[in-house]
C-alpha cells in the first residue's frame, strides 16, 4: 500500500525568534480562526483518498493555539486515513504550552513530541528571543512525561551568542538529565533579513569562533553517544527506535503532502510550495481552493540530486540498490569520478552496499556534494 507523510504548517508565534526566517509571524492572532478554516479545506482537499504513515505539526508555534483553537485543529484531521502504526509529531514550545492545551493534544493522537529548549542558559534565551526559562522547560517536559508522553524531542542550538563550551556542556548535562527519546542539536546559521542578520552585520554578536564550534560539535557527539544516543543524521540523535520517521521520509525521498504557510510537498516527482503570507494563504484558498504559488515537475537530473543531497545526510549513507531500483542506473555510473576522488582524499566510505561520509566527510559535506551536481 502506498503511503505518505503530512505536513501541516502553523505560522503563528507569540514572539518570534531572533534568529528565525521560518513563515512565523507574531501579532497576527486575530487571523486564527480564518486560517484554520482555511487549512481545514486544503487539508481535506490534500489528504482525500491517501493513506499517512507520518503526520508533522509544525511552525511556528503550534503550541501557541488555544484549546479550542487546538479542537478545531483536530476536527480538520479526524478524516484523514492512518495506518495503524503510523508517526504523529508535534512541534511544541515552553512559555504558551498548558496542561489543558497538553489535553487536547493528546486527544488529537499526537504520539511525538518535539520541544525547542535550544539552551539551558537563560541569559541566552533571552539574548536570542525565547519567551521562557530552563525552569519554565523541565516543568513543562515534566507535566508531559507524567500524561504519558513517551516519545519526547529536545531541539538544541549550538553556536548561540556569547555561548562557549561550558555554557553548552551544562545544557547537555541538563538535558540528559531528563533523559528525553530523542535530541536535535544544530549550529546557529545567521539567515538574512533576520534580527541576527543585522546585528551581525553591525558587529553586535559575539559568536563562538570556527574552531569553538567544531570543538562544540565533537563535545555533542561524543557526550550523547556516551549515554547511549545513536546519530543516525547529521544533526539527529536518537535512543533505540525513537528515530524521527517523519524526518526521515525527507531524507529518503519519499513523497509527502504538505499544507499550510510556505508548506512544501513532493507527491509523484512533482514539488510544489505555498504562498508564504497568512493573509495570502487565507484569500488564495477562499478563492481559488489552493495556495501553491510554484509547482514544479523535477527532471531526472533534479530529481537524482536531490536524493543524494538528502540522502547523504543520513549516517547509514546512501543504499546503491536503492538508488538503482529508483533511477535505473547505478550511482558509480554518474559518479564514479567523485567517488574515487573524495574516498582518496578520506571524506567517503564506499562499500559494495552503500556510499557514506566519514567522520571527517560530514565536516566538508558541501564541498563533497558540490560534486554530486548533473548537468540538467
Amino acid at each position: 500500500m502506498k503511503t505518505y507523510g503530512l505536513y501541516i504548517h502553523i505560522p503563528f508565534c507569540e514572539q518570534k525568534c531572533y534568529y528565525c526566517d521560518f513563515a512565523s509571524y507574531s501579532g497576527k492572532g486575530e487571523y486564527v480562526k480564518q486560517y484554520l478554516n482555511a487549512l481545514a479545506t486544503e487539508i481535506a482537499s490534500k489528504t482525500q483518498g491517501k493513506t499517512f504513515d507520518t503526520v508533522f505539526i509544525g511552525g511556528g508555534t503550534p503550541s501557541y493555539l488555544s484549546a479550542e483553537e487546538l479542537r478545531i485543529l483536530s476536527e480538520s484531521l479526524r478524516q484523514i486515513r492512518l495506518t495503524e502504526d503510523h508517526e504523529f509529531s508535534m512541534e511544541c514550545n515552553p512559555g504558551n504550552l498548558t496542561k489543558e492545551k497538553a489535553y487536547v493534544i493528546k486527544e488529537m493522537g499526537v504520539n511525538r513530541l518535539s520541544i525547542g529548549l535550544q539552551s539551558s542558559d537563560d541569559h541566552i534565551l533571552l539574548d536570542i528571543g525565547r519567551i521562557h526559562t530552563f525552569h519554565e522547560f523541565k516543568d513543562n517536559y515534566l507535566m508531559l512525561r507524567e500524561m504519558g508522553f513517551d516519545n519526547i524531542n529536545v531541539d538544541i542550538i549550538y553556536g548561540l551568542p556569547n555561548e562557549n563550551k561550558k555554557i553548552l556542556k551544562k545544557t547537555l548535562e541538563d538535558v540528559l538529565a531528563l533523559k528525553p527519546d530523542h535530541i536535535s542539536c544544530y549550529s546557529l546559521i545567521i539567515e538574512e533579513f533576520t534580527p541576527f542578520y543585522f546585528r551581525h552585520k553591525n558587529n553586535e554578536l559575539h559568536l563562538p569562533d570556527e574552531e569553538t564550534e567544531r570543538e562544540m560539535n565533537t563535545l555533542i557527539i561524543s557526550t550523547l553517544k556516551d549515554h547511549g544516543y545513536e546519530r543516525y543524521e547529521i544533526s539527529n540523535y536518537a535512543l533505540g527506535g525513537k528515530e524521527c520517521r517523519h524526518n526521515i521520509r525527507y531524507w529518503e525521498g519519499r513523497d509527502y503532502v504538505g499544507c499550510g504557510t510556505s508548506a512544501h510537498e513532493y507527491v509523484h516527482g512533482e514539488r510544489q510550495e505555498n504562498v508564504r503570507t497568512i493573509e495570502g494563504y487565507i484569500r488564495m484558498i477562499e478563492k481559488e481552493g489552493t495556495a501553491a504559488i510554484r509547482e514544479h515537475q523535477n527532471t531526472f537530473s533534479e530529481d537524482v540530486e536531490e536524493y543524494v543531497f538528502m540522502g547523504m545526510r543520513m549516517m547509514k549513507g546512501l543504499s546503491k540498490r536503492d538508488f538503482q531500483e529508483r533511477f535505473h542506473v547505478t550511482l558509480e555510473s554518474l559518479y564514479r569520478e567523485s567517488i574515487d576522488k573524495h574516498v582518496r582524499d578520506g571524506l567517503l566510505v564506499d562499500t559494495a552496499e552503500t556510499l557514506r561520509f566519514t567522520d571527517k566527510g560530514i565536516e566538508f559535506s558541501n564541498h563533497v556534494l558540490s560534486d554530486f551536481l548533473l548537468s540538467s
